[in-house]
């Protein structure tokens, strides 16, 4: 599967890394995640709400497919973070069993509340794979300054 970020901006190629879906891989992902942001000196304050975003779209692909692994691709600056979750299983907004209103029902409104941009990809069962995009950039200034 082609990934999105291709033609994103940045001076550096992105990083992939496929994880198994299990629910003991978040921790993995999550480390490999604040690792290669640390190191691509990545705005502290951004760190943890990229880390949950990316956090929450791994346990999407974990509880809501049947897929065997998730590929995270990673490109981070001190300007920027993108990121793309891809899966090989079915978009199900709506699985049986999930209460709408419940907890489980968090994790799309929770990407987009602390990332800038969430582009969603949804696999199909005639074209399975679902791909997240996550994006959070400096805002960009005015000649006077403001955002």
């Amino acid at each position: 599967m082609e990934g999105l970020l291709q033609g994103s901006a940045g001076g550096q190629p992105p990083i992939t890394r496929a994880f198994r879906a299990h629910p003991a891989a978040l921790h993995e992902i999550r480390r490999f995640l604040r690792d290669l942001a640390i190191g691509a000196g990545l705005p502290d304050e951004w760190l943890e709400d990229v880390v949950l975003a990316v956090s929450e779209a791994c346990a999407n692909v974990i509880v809501h497919t049947n897929t065997a692994k998730v590929v995270v691709t990673c490109r981070f600056s001190p300007m920027s973070a993108d990121v793309e979750v891809r899966d090989r299983g079915v978009f199900r907004p709506n699985a049986p069993g999930h209460d709408n209103e419940g907890e489980e029902r968090r994790g799309i409104p929770l990407m987009i509340a602390l990332m800038d941009e969430v582009t969603i990809r949804e696999g199909t069962s005639a074209r399975p794979g679902t791909v997240v995009r996550l994006v959070k950039s400096q805002p960009r200034r005015t000649r006077d300054g403001a955002a």
